[in-house]
């Protein structure tokens, strides 16, 4: 039984120095085949990231802009951008200018009309 042990000991040995080696070369000979490939790697997974972290900021920016404007004109608002002043252009089927008390206050308020 000791023998069959220590035979068996040997034999897995031997089988695990094999695969070990195996590995070894199989990595090696990738590395060697595939060196220029990784050095390029690097930059072209930044400049992916890179451009999709730009691309992604520009489409929710213009997402903005696109549900800012609607929703303005859907509150019966337009606004008009000129070099001196923005101006708000109030809708008169949907917006009238009233006179609002506001902490004790008097301000200047739109109220919008619900249809």
């Amino acid at each position: 039984m000791a023998s069959q042990l220590a035979s068996f000991r040997t034999d897995l040995s031997k089988i695990a120095t094999i695969a070990h080696r195996t590995i070894e070369s199989d990595t090696r000979t990738f590395l060697r085949q595939n060196k220029s490939w990784l050095t390029i790697s690097p930059w072209l997974i930044t400049g992916t990231f890179l451009v999709g972290i730009v691309s992604m900021m520009a489409v929710s920016l213009l997402w903005t802009l696109m549900l800012a404007s609607s929703e303005l004109t859907d509150l019966g608002l337009t606004r008009i951008d000129r070099e001196d002043a923005t101006w708000l252009v109030l809708d008169p089927t949907k917006t009238r200018l009233r006179t609002c008390t506001l902490g004790g206050r008097s301000v200047t308020c739109i109220k919008i009309e619900e249809n």
